[in-house]
Protein backbone atom coordinates (compact mmCIF):
# COMPACT_ATOMS: atom_id res chain seq x y z
CA UNK A 1 0.00 0.00 0.00
CA UNK A 2 1.05 3.59 -0.73
CA UNK A 3 0.76 5.92 2.01
CA UNK A 4 -1.19 9.17 1.04
CA UNK A 5 -0.92 12.59 2.46
CA UNK A 6 -4.36 14.10 3.24
CA UNK A 7 -5.14 17.46 4.91
CA UNK A 8 -8.68 18.66 6.52
CA UNK A 9 -8.94 22.18 6.52
CA UNK A 10 -11.61 23.11 9.09
CA UNK A 11 -12.99 26.41 9.50
CA UNK A 12 -13.91 26.53 13.55
CA UNK A 13 -11.39 26.68 16.36
CA UNK A 14 -9.70 23.21 17.90
CA UNK A 15 -12.56 23.22 20.80
CA UNK A 16 -12.90 19.31 22.27
CA UNK A 17 -16.38 20.32 22.83
CA UNK A 18 -16.62 20.88 18.44
CA UNK A 19 -18.33 17.42 16.74
CA UNK A 20 -16.86 18.98 13.50
CA UNK A 21 -13.82 18.39 15.26
CA UNK A 22 -14.31 14.99 16.87
CA UNK A 23 -15.69 13.82 13.38
CA UNK A 24 -12.40 14.75 11.97
CA UNK A 25 -9.99 13.48 14.67
CA UNK A 26 -12.15 9.90 14.49
CA UNK A 27 -11.14 10.03 10.62
CA UNK A 28 -7.64 10.79 11.10
CA UNK A 29 -7.12 7.91 13.70
CA UNK A 30 -8.32 5.72 11.15
CA UNK A 31 -6.60 7.08 8.26
CA UNK A 32 -3.10 7.38 10.32
CA UNK A 33 -4.06 3.23 11.34
CA UNK A 34 -3.95 2.25 7.73
CA UNK A 35 -0.36 3.56 7.01
CA UNK A 36 -1.56 7.42 5.73
CA UNK A 37 -0.14 11.14 6.55
CA UNK A 38 -3.02 13.01 7.94
CA UNK A 39 -2.71 17.30 8.97
CA UNK A 40 -5.90 18.82 10.39
CA UNK A 41 -5.63 22.70 9.58
CA UNK A 42 -7.57 25.05 11.35
CA UNK A 43 -7.45 29.03 12.44
CA UNK A 44 -5.71 28.19 15.70
CA UNK A 45 -2.73 27.62 13.36
CA UNK A 46 -2.28 30.62 11.63
CA UNK A 47 -1.96 34.27 13.85
CA UNK A 48 -3.18 36.20 10.95
CA UNK A 49 -6.52 34.27 11.55
CA UNK A 50 -6.39 34.15 15.49
CA UNK A 51 -5.87 38.05 15.15
CA UNK A 52 -9.42 38.18 12.90
CA UNK A 53 -10.90 35.90 14.98
CA UNK A 54 -14.92 36.72 14.98
CA UNK A 55 -16.68 38.18 12.23
CA UNK A 56 -13.86 38.75 9.84
CA UNK A 57 -13.03 35.42 9.74
CA UNK A 58 -14.93 34.11 6.71
CA UNK A 59 -13.02 37.35 4.95
CA UNK A 60 -9.61 36.31 6.29
CA UNK A 61 -9.52 32.77 6.27
CA UNK A 62 -9.91 31.68 3.09
CA UNK A 63 -6.92 33.65 1.83
CA UNK A 64 -4.68 32.68 4.58
CA UNK A 65 -5.67 29.05 3.72
CA UNK A 66 -4.79 29.81 -0.38
CA UNK A 67 -1.63 30.84 1.06
CA UNK A 68 -0.97 27.56 2.90
CA UNK A 69 -2.46 25.90 -0.10
CA UNK A 70 0.40 26.89 -2.01
CA UNK A 71 3.30 26.31 0.38
CA UNK A 72 2.00 22.97 1.90
CA UNK A 73 -1.37 21.46 0.64
CA UNK A 74 -0.22 21.27 -3.23
CA UNK A 75 2.33 18.12 -1.43
CA UNK A 76 -1.00 16.63 -0.51
CA UNK A 77 -3.03 13.55 -2.18
CA UNK A 78 -6.14 15.48 -1.14
CA UNK A 79 -7.54 18.24 0.75
CA UNK A 80 -10.87 18.31 2.90
CA UNK A 81 -11.86 22.33 3.23
CA UNK A 82 -15.00 22.75 5.44
CA UNK A 83 -17.27 24.99 3.83
CA UNK A 84 -16.15 28.24 2.91
CA UNK A 85 -12.36 27.86 4.02
CA UNK A 86 -11.01 26.50 0.42
CA UNK A 87 -13.08 28.61 -1.57
CA UNK A 88 -10.06 30.84 -2.77
CA UNK A 89 -7.50 27.23 -2.01
CA UNK A 90 -9.33 25.38 -4.38
CA UNK A 91 -8.65 26.67 -7.45
CA UNK A 92 -4.72 26.08 -6.72
CA UNK A 93 -5.68 22.46 -5.80
CA UNK A 94 -7.31 22.20 -9.19
CA UNK A 95 -4.49 23.53 -11.16
CA UNK A 96 -2.03 21.31 -9.60
CA UNK A 97 -4.06 18.27 -9.60
CA UNK A 98 -5.33 17.65 -6.17
CA UNK A 99 -8.12 16.20 -5.50
CA UNK A 100 -10.44 18.81 -3.41
CA UNK A 101 -13.09 17.95 -1.24
CA UNK A 102 -15.41 21.05 -0.05
CA UNK A 103 -17.28 19.35 3.05
CA UNK A 104 -20.85 21.21 4.86
CA UNK A 105 -21.61 20.75 8.29
CA UNK A 106 -24.33 22.76 7.94
CA UNK A 107 -25.00 24.68 5.19
CA UNK A 108 -24.63 28.13 5.89
CA UNK A 109 -27.62 29.78 3.47
CA UNK A 110 -30.24 27.81 5.02
CA UNK A 111 -28.71 28.58 8.65
CA UNK A 112 -29.11 32.15 7.88
CA UNK A 113 -32.60 32.02 6.14
CA UNK A 114 -33.43 30.17 9.49
CA UNK A 115 -31.90 33.06 11.73
CA UNK A 116 -33.48 36.04 10.12
CA UNK A 117 -36.95 34.62 10.39
CA UNK A 118 -36.24 33.91 14.07
CA UNK A 119 -34.51 37.35 14.35
CA UNK A 120 -37.80 39.38 12.53
CA UNK A 121 -39.62 39.59 15.43
CA UNK A 122 -36.67 41.52 17.48
CA UNK A 123 -35.62 43.83 15.26
CA UNK A 124 -33.83 41.95 12.48
CA UNK A 125 -30.23 41.30 11.46
CA UNK A 126 -27.68 44.11 10.82
CA UNK A 127 -27.14 45.03 7.43
CA UNK A 128 -23.03 44.08 7.80
CA UNK A 129 -24.23 40.42 8.41
CA UNK A 130 -26.98 40.41 5.94
CA UNK A 131 -23.93 41.48 3.16
CA UNK A 132 -21.93 39.09 4.48
CA UNK A 133 -24.61 36.26 4.24
CA UNK A 134 -26.51 36.86 1.48
CA UNK A 135 -24.20 38.28 -1.00
CA UNK A 136 -20.51 37.20 -0.06
CA UNK A 137 -21.26 33.59 1.15
CA UNK A 138 -23.07 32.31 -1.22
CA UNK A 139 -20.51 33.99 -3.90
CA UNK A 140 -17.61 32.05 -1.92
CA UNK A 141 -19.76 28.74 -1.39
CA UNK A 142 -20.75 28.70 -4.99
CA UNK A 143 -17.06 29.37 -6.13
CA UNK A 144 -15.62 26.39 -3.65
CA UNK A 145 -18.20 23.82 -5.12
CA UNK A 146 -17.99 24.51 -8.60
CA UNK A 147 -14.27 24.33 -8.32
CA UNK A 148 -14.29 21.03 -6.05
CA UNK A 149 -13.74 17.36 -6.88
CA UNK A 150 -16.69 16.34 -4.45
CA UNK A 151 -18.74 18.13 -2.54
CA UNK A 152 -20.17 16.11 0.96
CA UNK A 153 -23.32 17.16 3.58
CA UNK A 154 -24.93 15.84 5.70
CA UNK A 155 -28.66 15.75 5.20
CA UNK A 156 -30.59 15.48 2.57
CA UNK A 157 -32.49 18.86 2.30
CA UNK A 158 -28.95 20.11 2.10
CA UNK A 159 -28.12 18.43 -0.80
CA UNK A 160 -31.28 19.18 -2.74
CA UNK A 161 -30.35 22.60 -2.09
CA UNK A 162 -26.92 22.52 -3.27
CA UNK A 163 -28.37 21.11 -6.46
CA UNK A 164 -31.08 23.55 -6.90
CA UNK A 165 -28.74 26.25 -7.19
CA UNK A 166 -26.68 25.16 -9.46
CA UNK A 167 -23.50 25.21 -7.58
CA UNK A 168 -22.53 21.18 -7.72
CA UNK A 169 -24.42 18.43 -10.02
CA UNK A 170 -26.12 15.74 -8.38
CA UNK A 171 -23.24 12.97 -9.60
CA UNK A 172 -20.69 15.21 -7.14
CA UNK A 173 -22.17 15.53 -3.98
CA UNK A 174 -22.44 12.76 -1.47
CA UNK A 175 -23.91 12.58 1.61
CA UNK A 176 -22.30 11.29 4.71
CA UNK A 177 -23.19 11.54 8.44
CA UNK A 178 -21.68 11.37 11.87
CA UNK A 179 -21.25 8.17 13.74
CA UNK A 180 -21.89 7.45 17.40
CA UNK A 181 -19.33 5.64 19.39
CA UNK A 182 -20.68 2.31 20.43
CA UNK A 183 -20.47 3.22 24.09
CA UNK A 184 -23.97 5.61 23.78
CA UNK A 185 -25.63 2.25 22.36
CA UNK A 186 -28.31 0.71 25.35
CA UNK A 187 -29.22 -2.82 24.05
CA UNK A 188 -32.83 -1.55 26.70
CA UNK A 189 -34.11 0.96 28.54
CA UNK A 190 -35.24 -0.04 31.98
CA UNK A 191 -39.00 0.84 32.72
CA UNK A 192 -39.53 3.25 35.36
CA UNK A 193 -41.54 6.71 35.80
CA UNK A 194 -40.41 9.73 33.69
CA UNK A 195 -39.40 12.49 35.79
CA UNK A 196 -36.24 13.57 33.70
CA UNK A 197 -36.20 15.76 30.72
CA UNK A 198 -32.48 16.33 28.80
CA UNK A 199 -31.82 18.90 26.42
CA UNK A 200 -28.00 18.53 24.92
CA UNK A 201 -26.41 21.53 22.97
CA UNK A 202 -25.01 25.12 23.00
CA UNK A 203 -27.28 27.31 24.18
CA UNK A 204 -28.17 29.44 20.89
CA UNK A 205 -31.15 30.51 20.21
CA UNK A 206 -31.29 28.48 16.91
CA UNK A 207 -31.57 25.64 19.07
CA UNK A 208 -34.95 26.58 19.97
CA UNK A 209 -33.60 27.56 23.42
CA UNK A 210 -36.09 30.21 23.97
CA UNK A 211 -38.94 27.71 23.37
CA UNK A 212 -37.06 25.42 25.50
CA UNK A 213 -37.46 28.01 28.32
CA UNK A 214 -41.04 28.94 27.50
CA UNK A 215 -42.39 25.20 27.10
CA UNK A 216 -40.92 24.07 30.23
CA UNK A 217 -42.00 26.83 32.71
CA UNK A 218 -45.77 25.28 31.88
CA UNK A 219 -44.57 21.45 32.07
CA UNK A 220 -43.06 22.24 35.48
CA UNK A 221 -46.56 23.88 36.54
CA UNK A 222 -48.17 21.22 35.18
CA UNK A 223 -45.98 18.14 36.15
CA UNK A 224 -44.49 19.08 39.89
CA UNK A 225 -41.92 15.99 39.96
CA UNK A 226 -40.40 17.28 36.63
CA UNK A 227 -36.44 18.30 36.20
CA UNK A 228 -34.82 19.63 33.25
CA UNK A 229 -31.05 18.89 32.78
CA UNK A 230 -29.18 21.02 29.77
CA UNK A 231 -25.81 19.72 28.99
CA UNK A 232 -23.19 20.71 27.26
CA UNK A 233 -24.28 24.44 26.88
CA UNK A 234 -20.57 26.19 26.67
CA UNK A 235 -22.35 29.16 28.35
CA UNK A 236 -22.31 29.44 32.28
CA UNK A 237 -24.84 27.70 34.34
CA UNK A 238 -25.90 31.46 35.59
CA UNK A 239 -26.45 32.82 32.20
CA UNK A 240 -28.77 29.62 31.15
CA UNK A 241 -30.82 29.90 34.49
CA UNK A 242 -31.47 33.64 34.09
CA UNK A 243 -33.28 32.84 31.16
CA UNK A 244 -35.97 30.47 33.35
CA UNK A 245 -38.63 32.04 35.22
CA UNK A 246 -37.31 32.16 38.91
CA UNK A 247 -40.19 29.75 40.24
CA UNK A 248 -38.37 27.04 37.49
CA UNK A 249 -34.83 27.59 38.23
CA UNK A 250 -34.32 25.24 41.26
CA UNK A 251 -35.67 22.19 38.58
CA UNK A 252 -33.20 23.13 36.09
CA UNK A 253 -29.41 21.55 36.14
CA UNK A 254 -26.58 23.01 33.87
CA UNK A 255 -23.51 21.45 32.68
CA UNK A 256 -21.46 23.92 30.52
CA UNK A 257 -18.73 21.13 29.54
CA UNK A 258 -18.26 17.76 29.46
CA UNK A 259 -16.19 14.64 27.61
CA UNK A 260 -18.19 13.57 24.96
CA UNK A 261 -18.09 9.87 26.63
CA UNK A 262 -19.63 11.70 30.36
CA UNK A 263 -22.63 12.32 28.02
CA UNK A 264 -23.11 8.18 28.39
CA UNK A 265 -24.84 8.53 31.43
CA UNK A 266 -26.31 11.72 31.01
CA UNK A 267 -28.29 10.28 28.30
CA UNK A 268 -28.67 6.94 30.39
CA UNK A 269 -29.96 8.82 33.40
CA UNK A 270 -32.39 11.32 31.22
CA UNK A 271 -36.45 9.61 30.19
CA UNK A 272 -37.07 11.90 27.66
CA UNK A 273 -34.78 13.69 24.89
CA UNK A 274 -36.28 17.45 23.79
CA UNK A 275 -34.24 18.56 20.60
CA UNK A 276 -36.33 21.76 19.57
CA UNK A 277 -33.73 23.58 17.00
CA UNK A 278 -34.38 25.41 14.06
CA UNK A 279 -31.83 24.64 12.07
CA UNK A 280 -28.94 21.82 12.07
CA UNK A 281 -26.74 20.58 9.77
CA UNK A 282 -27.12 17.06 11.52
CA UNK A 283 -27.91 16.95 14.71
CA UNK A 284 -25.29 14.38 16.80
CA UNK A 285 -27.05 14.99 19.57
CA UNK A 286 -29.81 13.49 18.35
CA UNK A 287 -28.61 10.14 17.32
CA UNK A 288 -26.73 9.70 20.88
CA UNK A 289 -30.17 10.20 22.29
CA UNK A 290 -31.71 7.92 19.94
CA UNK A 291 -28.94 5.11 20.57
CA UNK A 292 -29.51 5.30 24.08
CA UNK A 293 -33.33 4.47 23.26
CA UNK A 294 -34.79 7.94 24.82
CA UNK A 295 -38.04 9.08 23.72
CA UNK A 296 -37.74 11.93 21.35
CA UNK A 297 -39.54 15.21 21.22
CA UNK A 298 -37.94 17.26 18.22
CA UNK A 299 -37.87 19.74 14.91
CA UNK A 300 -37.85 18.21 11.40
CA UNK A 301 -34.54 19.73 11.15
CA UNK A 302 -31.19 18.17 10.32
CA UNK A 303 -30.75 14.15 10.35
CA UNK A 304 -34.60 14.11 12.08
CA UNK A 305 -35.51 14.90 8.99
CA UNK A 306 -34.06 11.53 6.94
CA UNK A 307 -33.97 9.50 9.85
CA UNK A 308 -37.03 9.71 12.04
CA UNK A 309 -41.13 9.57 11.20
CA UNK A 310 -43.29 11.33 13.32
CA UNK A 311 -45.36 8.90 15.82
CA UNK A 312 -42.81 5.79 14.98
CA UNK A 313 -39.72 6.51 16.02
CA UNK A 314 -40.02 10.15 17.45
CA UNK A 315 -42.49 13.21 18.03
CA UNK A 316 -42.04 15.57 15.52
CA UNK A 317 -43.09 19.04 16.24
CA UNK A 318 -43.16 22.28 14.36
CA UNK A 319 -40.02 24.86 14.71
CA UNK A 320 -40.38 27.82 16.94
CA UNK A 321 -43.37 26.34 19.04
CA UNK A 322 -43.54 25.80 22.37
CA UNK A 323 -47.34 24.95 23.19
CA UNK A 324 -45.82 21.59 20.35
CA UNK A 325 -43.21 20.84 23.66
CA UNK A 326 -45.65 21.06 26.23
CA UNK A 327 -48.18 18.90 24.62
CA UNK A 328 -46.13 16.27 23.21
CA UNK A 329 -43.64 16.09 26.28
CA UNK A 330 -47.37 15.64 28.03
CA UNK A 331 -48.25 12.91 25.82
CA UNK A 332 -45.07 10.74 26.87
CA UNK A 333 -45.01 11.39 30.25
CA UNK A 334 -48.71 9.76 30.66
CA UNK A 335 -48.00 7.03 28.39
CA UNK A 336 -45.38 4.37 29.41
CA UNK A 337 -46.31 2.24 26.06
CA UNK A 338 -45.44 5.07 23.71
CA UNK A 339 -42.24 6.08 25.32
CA UNK A 340 -40.78 2.94 25.65
CA UNK A 341 -42.28 1.89 21.81
CA UNK A 342 -40.61 5.34 20.33
CA UNK A 343 -37.50 4.76 22.40
CA UNK A 344 -37.11 1.32 20.87
CA UNK A 345 -37.85 2.47 17.16
CA UNK A 346 -35.34 4.80 17.54
CA UNK A 347 -32.63 2.64 19.42
CA UNK A 348 -32.80 0.35 16.08
CA UNK A 349 -32.57 3.42 13.89
CA UNK A 350 -29.06 4.51 15.41
CA UNK A 351 -28.08 1.20 14.58
CA UNK A 352 -27.16 3.19 11.19
CA UNK A 353 -25.40 5.54 12.58
CA UNK A 354 -22.27 3.38 14.56
CA UNK A 355 -19.17 6.01 14.27
CA UNK A 356 -17.07 2.53 12.71
CA UNK A 357 -19.41 2.63 10.09
CA UNK A 358 -18.93 6.40 9.17
CA UNK A 359 -15.19 6.47 9.73
CA UNK A 360 -14.63 3.73 7.73
CA UNK A 361 -17.09 5.11 5.13
CA UNK A 362 -15.63 8.36 4.89
CA UNK A 363 -11.85 6.77 5.03
CA UNK A 364 -12.80 5.08 2.21
CA UNK A 365 -13.77 8.22 0.01
CA UNK A 366 -11.02 10.11 0.54
CA UNK A 367 -8.58 7.32 -0.06
CA UNK A 368 -10.13 6.27 -3.90
CA UNK A 369 -10.00 10.19 -4.57
CA UNK A 370 -6.49 10.53 -3.27
CA UNK A 371 -5.33 7.34 -5.43
CA UNK A 372 -6.42 9.69 -8.74
CA UNK A 373 -2.88 11.38 -8.98
CA UNK A 374 -1.00 8.34 -9.18
CA UNK A 375 -2.68 8.38 -12.63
Amino acid sequence: MISKKIAIVLQTPKDQQSSVLLTYQDLANELTRRGHLVTIVTPDDFPASRRAAGRFTPLVYPFVVQGWMRQHGVACDVVVFHSYSGWRAVSTASARGVPAVVAFHGLEPLYHEALREESAETGGLSWRYRLLQEWLMPFMLRSACRRATRVTCLNSLERDELVRRGWVTEDRVDLVFHGVPAEFYLPERPPRRARTLLFVGQWLPMKGTAYLREAFTEIAHLHPEVRLVCAGTLAPAEAVLAGFAPVVRPRVTVIPRLARLDLVEIYRQADIMIAPSLYEGFGVALVEAMAARLPIVTTRVGVAADALTDGESALIIPTRHAQAIVGEVGRLLADNGLRERLGEAAGDVALHYREAAAVTDLADRLIRLARRRES
